[in-house]
């Protein structure tokens, strides 16, 4: 039976709480059958006056630090960015990435107990 995509964001975030911030992106990636991103600490020259970054052009998400990398909403954020990508909307995207990050961690949250079970 497949897992339902609310599943799935809990188990991301989760993972990203443990520091296994490469697994969650591998899991999400299966699930919505794209390419997995990569992910690099430490922010690309003319973005260093941010928290984190997605660049499509190498489809990386580059993190500040190891806490932004064990964070859920700043990766979940920069993940919607690498997903809208694939689907050619990447433009306009700050508030469905907010939201996209809040509702996984919404996710995790009501399935914590189920979660920390299976994973």
């Amino acid at each position: 039976m497949d897992e339902s995509e609310e599943i799935i964001r809990a188990k991301a975030v989760k993972l990203i709480l443990e520091g296994r911030a490469e697994e969650a992106l591998r899991l999400l990636s299966q699930y919505y059958k794209i390419e997995t991103p990569s992910i690099r600490i430490g922010l690309p020259k003319g973005h260093r006056s941010v928290y984190a970054c997605y660049i499509l052009g190498k489809k990386t998400i580059y993190v500040k630090s190891s806490r932004e990398y064990r964070d859920p909403y700043i990766i979940l954020h920069e993940y919607y960015h690498h997903l809208r990508s694939f689907l050619g909307k990447h433009r306009g995207t700050e508030k469905y990435a907010n939201k996209y990050a809040l509702e996984s961690i919404k996710f995790y949250i009501r399935h914590k107990k189920l979660i920390n079970e299976t994973v």
